[in-house]
């Protein structure tokens, strides 16, 4: 994979694209010139399922603006390019905000191939972008050629990891615990709160929702039937979400 910032953030996951050409923006037709996913696995963002996704990290946040794509080229392989995409981005690599779903159009697996303009994020400060695929054009493997993102100088130079949501204060107890586990939410806002659990292989194995109110404090119990072992509970208001542990352990 290589990556370079220029007028804007290429990455051309393979070979590097000289802008003196004639043709600048034609992609070959060689299978080994893209990325490929032929296992899902555990996805960055927890409110993303195991998938396969590739997630780019930009050294530090930019404004990440107009976007253009190369779908799988290969002329045998255009049907294992993506198709239906989540593209998410963050500034710290835990807190994720959604841009959005979009439809990546078949590439033709032709050397003439042009790409497609992609997504426009509208400036927004991201240090991380992440696409995971819904699902391709068919096959069993994901794949991508390349994707430019047209970027600028973002006056955010750092980021501490934020381990809460806005107006929300989530704690667990107690943990590690043995027959169920609380979930406490104090909420100073309004809204409709979304969990996740995950077990060690990243499966979700419990979710809900909890209607949040204003000045209360909400519990869920949760836990109670599944086995010992080690859980990640994701938890997501408004398109942020945040991450928490929790262990089950046997009864002595």
């Amino acid at each position: 994979m290589y990556s370079k910032i220029v007028f804007a953030i290429v990455f051309l996951l393979g070979t590097l694209r000289l802008s003196g050409q004639c043709y600048p923006d034609r992609h070959s037709t060689n299978f080994y010139d893209g990325w490929l996913s032929c296992e899902p696995a555990l996805n960055p963002n927890p409110a993303r399922p195991v998938s396969h996704f590739i997630m780019y990290d930009y050294g530090k946040p930019y404004k990440l603006g107009a976007t253009h794509i190369w779908n799988t080229n290969d002329p045998d392989r255009t049907s294992w390019g993506m198709r239906d995409v989540w593209i998410d981005y963050s500034l710290d690599g835990m807190t994720w905000y959604s841009a959005g779903e979009f439809t990546f159009p078949k590439a033709p697996g032709v050397n003439t191939y042009e790409g497609f303009d992609g997504p426009n994020l509208n400036q927004v400060d991201a240090r991380y972008l992440l696409i995971t695929a819904i699902n391709n054009h068919d096959g069993p493997c994901y794949g991508l050629s390349e994707i430019r993102v047209y970027a600028e100088e973002s006056e955010i130079t750092s980021v501490d990891p934020v381990d809460e949501l806005a107006g929300i204060n989530i704690s667990l107890y107690p943990n590690p615990f043995v027959d169920q586990l609380t979930i406490g939410v104090a909420s100073g806002i309004s809204g409709r709160l979304t969990y996740a659990v995950y077990d060690a292989s990243g499966h979700i194995v419990q979710s809900d929702n909890i209607d949040l109110i204003n000045g209360q404090t909400m519990t869920v119990a949760i836990g109670r039937d599944l086995p010992a072992g080690a859980y990640r509970i994701a938890f997501t208001h408004e398109g942020r979400t945040i991450s928490r542990s929790a262990v089950k352990v046997n009864r002595t």
